[in-house]
């Protein structure tokens, strides 16, 4: 069998897509780094668990109520829009075998 290669999308972060940009921008920024490679519906309620508690922390426990629903509502990667989980691939996505990201280099 042929293995396939899926070069993603360059990373590009909106903030907190569709909400205002508090003070917990940087919580948004990690969130859009998560949510750009995708992976498991595990990895995706972890990122969202991750980014509802870094908004918490920073004093706003309705605002992080309100965001994390947001995403498990709207951010499903069966969705069309550019803040779904794995922007970073083209949609509709197929499960790659090997992934070469296009996107900012990592350690």
């Amino acid at each position: 069998m042929e293995e396939r290669i899926i070069i993603m999308k360059p990373f590009k972060s909106d903030g907190c897509s569709m909400f205002p940009d508090g003070n917990w921008g940087d919580c948004c920024f990690e969130h859009d780094k998560k949510y750009y490679e995708g992976g498991t519906s595990k990895d995706r309620s972890k990122a969202d668990w991750d980014m509802l508690g870094c908004v918490w922390d920073k004093g706003h426990p309705i605002v992080a109520i309100v965001m994390y629903l947001g995403v498990r509502l709207f951010g499903a990667g069966i969705l069309p829009t550019p803040f779904r989980w794995g922007f970073g691939h083209k949609w509709p996505r197929s499960k790659p075998k090997k992934v070469k990201k296009g996107g900012p280099d990592e350690d």
